[in-house]
Formats: structure tokens, sequence, C-alpha cells
């Protein structure tokens, strides 16, 4: 046991050595790129656009909290599905090793992309306690509200860096549908906002209950939906087991079809 965890710190490191490898600034990007985001997104939304959270108030950094609430964890899903179909290609040496315990390759790529989750939550933290009048004491359990996302994340990246060894278009259909699920994600605006009928559809995404349990803990707005936060996790809980049996399937024919 202590092997393993010794060698998935490694893999950590290699995947967060190799996004910033070449690079002057190094893993200061980490820090730099979200707030980037932040000062963009506060221009364009509240300066330009002068948009509003429901009827909040007229504090034009308050839309870019409520916005950059549901891009923290939107990113992280995104970065880790993005970067599964490639991954088990970028370890084809490992592969071909049949006593290497493949599946820490997904746990790794999972893992270094809720490190930049977790620096996006510091960032938003700083931000919403510059930019709110009142920042409750429960802001500091945000990220625990999105540890439901990275059960789903990790049993996402399972399925898709084995399936993505035999159908190579899986990375172009990632890219098709990232933008699709940001729009019909709850970043832009609330669930309460989707007609009713809708609703119920969009609860089945696992990101409608992070994200608004997320603003919840951020904002003091409204209370966390524990029923919500019980049902993500378990669905959560349910896809990681499922791709760990899928990943475990596909396994055999991975040395050779790499």
């Amino acid at each position: 046991m202590h092997a393993r965890l010794a060698l998935l710190r490694q893999l950590v490191q290699r995947e967060l050595q190799d996004r910033y490898r070449g690079s002057l600034l190094g893993f200061a990007w980490a820090f730099l790129l979200p707030l980037g985001m932040v000062a963009i997104y506060t221009f364009v939304f509240g300066f330009v656009f002068d948009a509003r959270w429901g009827a909040g108030g007229s504090n034009p950094f308050e839309f870019a909290v409520f916005l950059y609430c549901g891009l923290v964890p939107y990113q992280f899903l995104a970065d880790a599905l993005s970067r599964a179909p490639g991954l088990l290609f970028g370890y084809a040496a490992l592969v071909k090793k049949v006593a290497f315990p493949l599946p820490l390759l997904a746990v790794a790529a999972t893992l270094a992309s809720a490190i930049h989750m977790l620096i996006g939550f510091v960032v938003l933290m700083g931000f919403a306690g510059l930019a709110l009048d009142h920042v409750p004491m429960a802001i500091v359990l945000a990220p625990i509200a999105a540890l439901p996302l990275l059960l789903f994340a990790l049993g996402a990246v399972l399925m898709l860096s084995s399936a993505s060894v035999f159908f190579r278009d899986l990375s172009q259909v990632v890219l098709v549908l990232l933008p699709a699920l940001l729009f019909l994600s709850p970043v832009f605006y609330p669930v309460s906002a989707v007609p009713d009928a809708m609703q119920a559809v969009m609860r089945i995404n696992p990101l409608s209950g992070v994200i608004e349990n997320v603003r919840a803990l951020v904002t003091g707005r409204s209370t966390v939906d524990i029923v919500s936060l019980a049902l993500t996790t378990l669905a959560g809980g349910a896809t990681a087991a499922l791709g760990a049996v899928w990943f475990r399937r596909l396994q055999p024919g991975f040395a050779d079809a790499v």
C-alpha cells in the first residue's frame, strides 16, 4: 500500500510538472491563470455587460463571484475530461509493462486536475472576501462540496482513457461536448432560472448540485442542499466503480493497441 501511494505521488508530480515544463514561471501559472480569469470575467460581466445575479445588488463584482463559483468546478471537470483520451498514449512505455498498476494513471491525472481546482477555490475565496459585503465562515467548506465531482471525474477518466485506446475519435467528441456541458450547467445562471419542466433534467447533471452548493457556501444567499450532496456523492461513487470495472475489462488489449 505504501509503495502504491509513493508511486501515485510521483505520478501526480509528473502530471503537474509536464503541464508547465519549459515555461518561464512554471507552477506559478496555476495561480496566475485563475487570477487572470477572475479579472477578465469581472471586467466583461461586471462592467461591460453590467450583469447582475437575480435580484442582486449593484456591486459590479458580485456577478463575477457567482460566475466563478460555477467556473471552478466546471474547469476541473473539463480539464480532467479533456486530458483523459490521450492519457494512456502519454505513458505508452508503462502501458506495455504487465505488472504496472495502470488505473493509478487515471487517479493521478484526476488528482492533478483537483489540485488546480483547489487553487481555483483559494482564488475564489480571496476574491469573494474583496467583492462581497459579507462572506460566511462556511466558505472554507466550498472545496468539500466539490468532492462528489472528484469521484465522477475519476470514473469518467477511467472510461474515456481506456475507450480512447480503441476509439481515437473520442478526443474530438470530448472537445465538442465540453462547451455544451458548460452551457447546460448552472455556471452563467442559477438552476431556478430554468423552466420548471427542465429543472429535473438539470439535476441529472452532476455539476448542477455541486455548483449550487458551492455558491451557497461562498455567498450565504441560500442553504446547502444535503439531499443533492448525498445523491451526487452516490452517483459519483457509482461512476467511479463503473469506470474501474470498464477499465479492467478493456485493459488486456491496451498493450497491442497503444
